[in-house]
Protein backbone atom coordinates (compact mmCIF):
# COMPACT_ATOMS: atom_id res chain seq x y z
CA UNK A 1 0.00 0.00 0.00
CA UNK A 2 2.74 2.40 0.90
CA UNK A 3 4.35 1.75 -2.19
CA UNK A 4 1.45 2.34 -4.09
CA UNK A 5 0.86 5.60 -3.03
CA UNK A 6 4.95 6.47 -3.23
CA UNK A 7 4.98 5.27 -6.19
CA UNK A 8 1.79 7.83 -7.61
CA UNK A 9 3.16 10.73 -5.75
CA UNK A 10 6.28 10.00 -7.36
CA UNK A 11 4.30 9.95 -11.17
CA UNK A 12 2.58 13.50 -9.71
CA UNK A 13 5.81 14.74 -8.72
CA UNK A 14 7.41 13.73 -12.73
CA UNK A 15 4.62 14.90 -14.90
CA UNK A 16 4.59 18.56 -12.31
CA UNK A 17 8.40 19.30 -13.27
CA UNK A 18 7.80 18.00 -17.10
CA UNK A 19 4.82 20.63 -17.58
CA UNK A 20 6.96 22.97 -15.36
CA UNK A 21 9.87 22.13 -18.02
CA UNK A 22 7.75 22.66 -21.03
CA UNK A 23 6.48 26.21 -20.20
CA UNK A 24 9.59 27.40 -19.44
CA UNK A 25 10.84 26.13 -22.94
CA UNK A 26 8.10 28.06 -24.65
CA UNK A 27 8.29 31.17 -22.35
CA UNK A 28 12.08 31.79 -23.21
CA UNK A 29 11.12 30.98 -27.20
CA UNK A 30 8.87 34.18 -26.91
CA UNK A 31 11.65 36.16 -25.39
CA UNK A 32 13.76 35.89 -28.69
CA UNK A 33 10.66 35.85 -30.65
CA UNK A 34 9.49 39.48 -29.07
CA UNK A 35 12.45 40.57 -27.35
CA UNK A 36 13.12 42.88 -24.89
CA UNK A 37 13.52 46.25 -26.13
CA UNK A 38 11.60 48.76 -29.08
CA UNK A 39 13.09 49.21 -32.27
CA UNK A 40 13.23 51.95 -33.70
CA UNK A 41 10.60 53.12 -35.96
CA UNK A 42 11.79 56.21 -37.73
CA UNK A 43 14.71 57.78 -39.15
CA UNK A 44 14.44 60.47 -36.35
CA UNK A 45 15.07 57.70 -33.49
CA UNK A 46 18.23 56.99 -34.79
CA UNK A 47 19.98 59.04 -33.38
CA UNK A 48 21.91 62.73 -34.09
CA UNK A 49 23.94 64.47 -37.03
CA UNK A 50 27.11 63.71 -37.88
CA UNK A 51 29.58 66.16 -37.24
CA UNK A 52 29.60 69.78 -37.10
CA UNK A 53 30.26 72.94 -39.70
CA UNK A 54 33.63 74.17 -39.03
CA UNK A 55 34.28 77.57 -39.49
CA UNK A 56 37.09 78.92 -41.78
CA UNK A 57 38.74 82.33 -42.37
CA UNK A 58 41.58 83.68 -44.62
CA UNK A 59 43.65 86.02 -44.29
CA UNK A 60 45.74 85.94 -48.32
CA UNK A 61 44.52 84.54 -51.59
CA UNK A 62 47.02 81.90 -50.30
CA UNK A 63 44.66 80.81 -47.75
CA UNK A 64 42.17 78.23 -48.51
CA UNK A 65 39.36 77.58 -46.17
CA UNK A 66 36.24 75.10 -46.22
CA UNK A 67 34.54 72.54 -44.23
CA UNK A 68 36.03 69.20 -43.17
CA UNK A 69 32.77 67.68 -42.32
CA UNK A 70 28.89 67.01 -42.62
CA UNK A 71 26.14 69.68 -42.00
CA UNK A 72 23.34 69.64 -39.22
CA UNK A 73 20.34 70.91 -41.84
CA UNK A 74 16.87 69.08 -41.11
CA UNK A 75 15.47 68.23 -44.39
CA UNK A 76 12.09 67.98 -42.52
CA UNK A 77 11.88 71.97 -42.34
CA UNK A 78 12.87 72.40 -45.68
CA UNK A 79 9.22 72.79 -46.89
CA UNK A 80 8.28 75.47 -45.24
CA UNK A 81 10.20 77.78 -47.50
CA UNK A 82 8.52 78.62 -50.44
CA UNK A 83 10.53 81.50 -51.48
CA UNK A 84 13.60 80.60 -53.14
CA UNK A 85 15.94 83.86 -53.36
CA UNK A 86 17.83 84.91 -56.37
CA UNK A 87 21.17 84.42 -56.97
CA UNK A 88 23.58 87.73 -58.32
CA UNK A 89 24.77 86.71 -61.89
CA UNK A 90 28.93 86.96 -61.53
CA UNK A 91 30.14 90.55 -63.40
CA UNK A 92 33.19 89.02 -65.36
CA UNK A 93 32.32 88.10 -68.79
CA UNK A 94 35.42 86.74 -69.72
CA UNK A 95 35.22 83.73 -67.73
CA UNK A 96 32.19 81.37 -67.95
CA UNK A 97 31.45 80.14 -64.00
CA UNK A 98 29.40 77.24 -65.62
CA UNK A 99 32.48 75.65 -67.38
CA UNK A 100 34.42 76.44 -64.50
CA UNK A 101 31.78 74.28 -62.32
CA UNK A 102 31.61 70.90 -65.11
CA UNK A 103 35.10 71.31 -65.28
CA UNK A 104 35.65 71.12 -61.20
CA UNK A 105 33.07 68.37 -61.07
CA UNK A 106 35.26 66.80 -63.44
CA UNK A 107 38.81 67.14 -61.88
CA UNK A 108 36.43 66.26 -58.29
CA UNK A 109 35.71 62.57 -59.55
CA UNK A 110 39.30 62.20 -61.12
CA UNK A 111 40.37 62.38 -57.66
CA UNK A 112 38.14 60.13 -56.48
CA UNK A 113 38.52 57.17 -58.85
CA UNK A 114 42.43 57.75 -57.98
CA UNK A 115 41.50 57.22 -54.26
CA UNK A 116 39.10 54.05 -55.20
CA UNK A 117 36.00 56.10 -54.48
CA UNK A 118 32.65 55.87 -56.66
CA UNK A 119 32.20 59.04 -59.06
CA UNK A 120 29.69 61.61 -58.21
CA UNK A 121 26.92 62.93 -59.68
CA UNK A 122 26.31 66.65 -60.33
CA UNK A 123 23.26 67.66 -58.84
CA UNK A 124 22.18 70.69 -60.50
CA UNK A 125 19.08 70.75 -57.84
CA UNK A 126 21.88 71.54 -55.16
CA UNK A 127 24.02 73.70 -57.44
CA UNK A 128 21.68 77.20 -56.74
CA UNK A 129 22.87 76.40 -52.82
CA UNK A 130 26.57 76.63 -53.71
CA UNK A 131 26.18 79.60 -56.13
CA UNK A 132 24.01 81.15 -53.89
CA UNK A 133 26.58 81.01 -51.33
CA UNK A 134 29.56 82.30 -53.39
CA UNK A 135 27.95 85.18 -54.57
CA UNK A 136 27.45 85.55 -51.30
CA UNK A 137 30.68 86.02 -49.81
CA UNK A 138 32.02 88.11 -52.67
CA UNK A 139 28.87 90.34 -52.45
CA UNK A 140 29.34 91.03 -48.70
CA UNK A 141 32.82 90.47 -48.21
CA UNK A 142 33.44 87.76 -46.14
CA UNK A 143 35.29 84.31 -46.72
CA UNK A 144 33.72 81.38 -44.04
CA UNK A 145 30.86 78.99 -43.95
CA UNK A 146 28.67 80.68 -41.50
CA UNK A 147 27.19 84.23 -42.66
CA UNK A 148 27.17 87.29 -41.18
CA UNK A 149 24.09 87.24 -40.14
CA UNK A 150 24.93 83.71 -38.76
CA UNK A 151 23.68 81.56 -41.63
CA UNK A 152 24.65 78.11 -42.19
CA UNK A 153 25.18 75.33 -44.25
CA UNK A 154 21.92 73.88 -42.74
CA UNK A 155 20.20 77.26 -43.51
CA UNK A 156 21.03 77.34 -46.70
CA UNK A 157 19.96 73.77 -47.69
CA UNK A 158 16.26 74.59 -46.10
CA UNK A 159 16.21 78.41 -48.27
CA UNK A 160 16.52 76.15 -51.07
CA UNK A 161 14.10 73.61 -50.51
CA UNK A 162 17.01 71.10 -50.45
CA UNK A 163 16.80 67.74 -48.27
CA UNK A 164 19.30 65.63 -48.02
CA UNK A 165 19.93 62.54 -45.68
CA UNK A 166 22.70 60.29 -46.74
CA UNK A 167 23.71 56.48 -44.61
CA UNK A 168 27.14 56.78 -43.52
CA UNK A 169 27.32 53.76 -40.64
CA UNK A 170 25.14 52.31 -38.68
CA UNK A 171 22.24 54.16 -37.38
CA UNK A 172 24.04 57.97 -38.41
CA UNK A 173 23.33 60.21 -41.86
CA UNK A 174 25.05 63.04 -42.60
CA UNK A 175 22.88 65.76 -44.12
CA UNK A 176 25.39 67.66 -46.27
CA UNK A 177 28.46 69.19 -46.84
CA UNK A 178 30.60 71.73 -47.59
CA UNK A 179 34.03 73.18 -49.09
CA UNK A 180 35.04 76.69 -49.98
CA UNK A 181 38.15 78.37 -51.76
CA UNK A 182 38.78 81.46 -53.05
CA UNK A 183 41.48 82.19 -55.81
CA UNK A 184 42.41 84.71 -58.68
CA UNK A 185 42.23 84.19 -62.61
CA UNK A 186 45.10 85.38 -64.99
CA UNK A 187 46.95 86.38 -62.03
CA UNK A 188 49.53 85.34 -59.54
CA UNK A 189 48.60 83.28 -56.86
CA UNK A 190 50.71 82.04 -53.88
CA UNK A 191 50.23 78.45 -53.26
CA UNK A 192 52.47 76.14 -51.38
CA UNK A 193 55.06 78.62 -51.33
CA UNK A 194 55.56 79.29 -54.87
CA UNK A 195 53.39 81.56 -57.45
CA UNK A 196 50.82 80.11 -60.17
CA UNK A 197 48.91 81.89 -62.50
CA UNK A 198 45.62 80.12 -63.92
CA UNK A 199 45.20 81.77 -67.48
CA UNK A 200 42.54 79.20 -68.54
CA UNK A 201 39.66 77.72 -67.22
CA UNK A 202 40.95 73.98 -67.19
CA UNK A 203 44.22 75.40 -64.96
CA UNK A 204 41.99 77.32 -62.95
CA UNK A 205 39.56 74.12 -62.23
CA UNK A 206 42.67 71.64 -61.57
CA UNK A 207 44.26 74.92 -59.37
CA UNK A 208 40.97 74.74 -57.44
CA UNK A 209 40.30 71.15 -56.72
CA UNK A 210 44.50 71.00 -55.47
CA UNK A 211 43.61 73.53 -53.23
CA UNK A 212 41.12 71.50 -51.34
CA UNK A 213 43.43 68.14 -52.06
CA UNK A 214 46.26 69.67 -50.61
CA UNK A 215 44.05 70.34 -47.12
CA UNK A 216 43.91 67.44 -45.19
CA UNK A 217 39.93 68.22 -43.85
CA UNK A 218 39.06 69.46 -47.49
CA UNK A 219 40.25 66.19 -48.90
CA UNK A 220 39.19 64.07 -46.50
CA UNK A 221 35.58 65.79 -46.98
CA UNK A 222 36.19 65.64 -50.81
CA UNK A 223 36.84 62.04 -50.58
CA UNK A 224 34.35 60.67 -48.48
CA UNK A 225 32.39 57.29 -49.54
CA UNK A 226 28.90 57.69 -48.67
CA UNK A 227 28.25 60.96 -50.65
CA UNK A 228 26.46 60.54 -53.97
CA UNK A 229 26.55 64.00 -55.86
CA UNK A 230 27.94 66.94 -55.01
CA UNK A 231 27.17 70.75 -56.75
CA UNK A 232 29.97 73.53 -57.64
CA UNK A 233 28.72 76.57 -57.52
CA UNK A 234 31.38 79.70 -59.16
CA UNK A 235 30.86 82.80 -58.78
CA UNK A 236 33.33 85.51 -60.67
CA UNK A 237 33.98 89.18 -59.32
CA UNK A 238 35.97 91.73 -60.40
CA UNK A 239 37.68 93.90 -57.93
CA UNK A 240 41.05 96.36 -58.08
CA UNK A 241 41.59 95.10 -61.93
CA UNK A 242 41.40 91.50 -60.59
CA UNK A 243 39.20 88.55 -61.46
CA UNK A 244 38.61 87.01 -57.89
CA UNK A 245 36.81 83.68 -58.05
CA UNK A 246 34.88 82.15 -55.37
CA UNK A 247 33.90 78.42 -55.68
CA UNK A 248 31.74 76.56 -53.34
CA UNK A 249 31.46 72.51 -53.55
CA UNK A 250 28.20 70.86 -51.71
CA UNK A 251 27.38 67.21 -51.23
CA UNK A 252 24.33 65.10 -50.50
Amino acid sequence: MLRSVAGLLAWVVSVVLRLAFVVAIIGLAAGFAFGGGDLPTSVAELGDDVGGVADAAADGVSELGGVGGVSGVDGADAADNVSVPSIPESDASELNGTRVEYLVHQEVNEERVEHNRSKLAFDTELRPVARYHSADMANRSYFAHVGPDGETLGDRYAKFNYQCRVPTSGFKYATGGENILYTYYDAPVRMNDRSVNYDTPEELAQGIVNGWMNSTSHRENLLKPYWRQEAIGVYVQQTDGQTRVYATQNFC
